[in-house]
């Protein structure tokens, strides 16, 4: 009986630590490989960043989705799926060229301000390196003509 105890636990870890070995295995599989990957990069430029290929990006992914600033929606009457966007709400413009400090649209990745919810609305914040991107684009004056 005891040998059939001890050969019942022994067959029993050897299985747990096949599963686990397994698992482990997956996860390291999963991050090795080609290097494709469905996760969009965040190593943005320092500066001169492009509308078309870090902002624009940005703001389609997280901003102008159904029920939000898209065409179809505005949300307070921002369009910012509009290419390019005026960045005019219905009443302000969101976006000051040359100064994140004072960008409503900046200000409100961070926190609630004049009683609208920080953004994106009901998701996530944005990662440090987008926010980061979007107050540079500002700062250098927020073209949208690349």
């Amino acid at each position: 009986m005891a040998i059939t105890k001890h050969l019942s636990v022994k067959i029993t870890l050897r299985l747990l630590i096949s599963g686990l070995t397994v698992l482990i295995l997956a996860q390291f599989a999963s991050c090795s490989g080609d290097g494709s990957t469905n996760v969009e990069p965040e190593n943005f430029p320092e500066s001169d960043l492009s509308w078309n290929l870090h902002i624009r990006p940005i703001l389609q992914d997280n901003c102008a989705v159904p029920g939000c600033h898209d065409s179809g929606t505005k949300q307070n009457g921002l369009d910012l799926q509009q290419d390019p966007p005026t960045f005019q709400s219905n009443t302000r413009l969101v976006v000051v060229p040359f100064s994140r400090t004072t960008s409503f649209l900046y200000a409100l990745l961070f926190t609630e301000t004049d009683g609208i919810q920080r953004m994106p609305k009901d998701r996530g914040a944005l990662s440090d390196a987008k926010v980061n991107a979007i107050g540079t684009w500002i700062d250098e004056g927020a073209n949208t003509a690349n």
